[in-house]
């Protein structure tokens, strides 16, 4: 099928299942609940929405651990539901991506069980179990490379001498792609979800579907042992061809693909339009520019320049070859706004739309994440018991072995768990916010009950009445879809700014990251341009930003 490469100037808005409204007052968010607030997410404008996984699972990994690929979770409802939702989605013109998670199953899956039954299983071949290794008395897993989450990426099977893959969770088997059998599989699912009329894929960690045989020690040792055999493995753009051969390209659909320590040569070979892999990745460096070598738990002074490099260098590098992502927040990371040294406390409305207006005014295509909207911040957890995320679990366990103090290694889960972004969503003043009818959720609820939808839309500072401008000249301005970026002023270290061309059309963004005002001169040529969007009231640019003001201006 011929593309119409309907995501170039598409807006994707991201919902997190469990999180975003409880229809049936049981605790957990559904699909009845989504399609309750379809109107509202239509209304911000956006094109598209990309859902978390609404798999059966046994939420190990809160979805993220697949137990059956065609069927619905139950707690967010039924095969029939989600038709139903489809439907609404597209019947609003909206599009549909699925959460795809390929690289490892649940443990729970058929595939794996029948794995376990007997070492003659066909499915066994379908996972990657290896012998242990025998020192002395000893028994020790295959290789020393450790897992994303839990230590060892092997564990062991039972009293037997063999051991399982998994580079996350250990409830999560990693898939063997060497066999063609797993493959076709995967290929029967996308197809699956691709004939109801699903528009797309975001493939979680898809970098990682290849690794380098045989398996052997990393001599690097370390935290990261063995990333080097299995990040950007040997056949991962042979099996990306492969998917895109005999499940993508049969349908207008839009692949994104979660990238684990990519290289820079690989990401471009993965989007590259003439390589048939994926249309685009996701690039997170940006958001590394507050923690330390970009281990999100431990913080560092906001760093701007690396904000700058991280966010520009893929503009830059896909450009002219493939399609790029803008990205401020997601289900994995802390709120955008309560990062980067930013008062948000009492500039929340302008933190917001500046971090907004300077990512997705980019070249490449904005996700939204639900609460991003109305400006959502952090929740006050007064402890690790009040987390959910087994990574916050794993990680302040492991800091506590190590003797550090209870409440700087609870400090240090607080400023970076994923569980910040999937509290419940805050709709109204009423009970749980609107979330459910005032059942104990899932998660507990973020404290700042104020900030919420109903609050949001009736204030005359509102977050969601500026994301529906910017949304609209992201999906409607030539420039601001099909631009070439040009940085400007690298090493000031008070702004960032930006210059968007095509043909012969020229857009300049600027942005204070100060609380206070901060002269800045703009390029002659835009001496006497319009404004076409600020966060300020302001009919002309005077050369001077108020605090977190951003201004977007257009060549007349």
């Amino acid at each position: 099928m011929t593309k119409t490469h309907w995501y170039k100037n598409a807006v994707v808005y991201q919902i997190y299942p469990f999180s975003f409204k409880d229809s049936n007052n049981d605790g957990w968010g559904d699909i009845e609940g989504i399609i309750s607030k379809l109107d509202y997410i239509k209304n911000l404008g956006v094109s598209a929405i990309w859902f978390s996984p609404l798999y059966d699972s046994p939420d190990y990994d809160y979805g993220y651990d697949i137990k059956d690929y065609r069927a619905i979770d139950s707690k967010f409802g039924t095969m029939e539901d989600f038709d139903r939702l489809l439907n609404e989605c597209h019947s609003r013109g909206l599009k549909v991506i699925m959460d795809m998670v390929i690289n490892h199953t649940s443990i729970e899956h058929e595939w794996f069980k029948k794995a376990l039954e007997s070492k003659d299983s066909p499915y066994r071949d379908y996972y990657i179990i290896r012998q242990g290794k025998k020192k002395g008395n000893k028994l020790l897993p295959p290789t020393n490379w450790n897992s994303s989450f839990t230590g060892s990426a092997w564990e062991r099977i039972g009293d037997t001498d063999e051991y399982y893959l998994h580079l996350f969770c250990k409830e999560q088997a990693d898939l063997n792609w060497e066999n063609p059998k797993v493959r076709q599989e995967i290929e029967d699912i996308l197809n699956f979800w691709l004939s109801k009329g699903v528009d797309g894929f975001r493939f979680d960690v898809f970098n990682l579907f290849s690794k380098v045989y045989p398996f052997e020690d990393d001599p690097a040792g370390g935290v990261l042992a063995g990333t080097k055999y299995f990040v950007d493995g040997p056949r991962i753009h042979e099996f990306l061809k492969e998917i895109n051969e005999k499940a993508l390209s049969l349908y207008d659909s839009y692949t994104v693909g979660e990238t684990y320590m990519p290289s820079i040569d690989n990401c471009i070979k993965y989007i590259d339009e003439d390589s048939h892999e994926l249309d685009s990745v996701f690039n997170f460096e940006h958001l590394a520019s507050d923690s330390i070598n970009g281990l999100k738990f431990f913080k560092k002074p906001f760093d701007i320049k690396q904000f700058k490099d991280g966010l520009f260098n893929p503009q830059r590098d896909y450009y002219g070859k493939g399609w790029n992502t803008l990205v401020l927040e997601n289900h994995d990371v802390p709120r955008s706004i309560c990062r980067f040294g930013l008062d948000y406390k009492k500039y929340r409305y302008e933190v917001s739309t500046l971090l907004s207006t300077i990512t997705y005014m980019g070249f490449g295509i904005p996700f939204i994440y639900m609460g991003q909207e109305i400006g959502s911040i952090n929740t006050d957890f007064n402890n690790v018991d009040e987390m959910k995320d087994p990574v916050s679990h794993f990680v302040y366990d492991l800091l506590r072995h190590y003797k550090v103090p209870q409440a700087l290694a609870f400090k240090f889960i607080n400023f970076g768990c994923r569980d910040h972004a999937r509290v419940p969503m805050q709709w109204d003043n009423s009970v749980n916010a609107g979330f459910n009818d005032g059942h104990t959720p899932w998660q507990r609820m973020n404290n700042h009950l104020d900030i919420n939808v109903e609050n949001d839309l009736k204030s005359n500072k509102s977050i969601y009445a500026y994301y529906q401008k910017l949304i609209e000249i992201k999906k409607t301005n030539d420039t601001a879809i099909n631009g070439k970026l040009e940085e400007c002023d690298h090493n000031n270290k008070k702004v960032i700014a930006y210059t968007r061309t095509y043909n012969d059309r020229k857009i300049f963004v600027v942005g204070n990251f100060k609380k206070h005002n901060t002269k800045y001169d703009v390029p002659c040529e835009f001496k006497n341009a319009k404004i076409l969007l600020s966060n300020y009231d302001c009919d002309c640019y005077n050369g001077e930003l108020k605090p977190y003001q951003v201004v977007v201006l257009e060549q007349q």
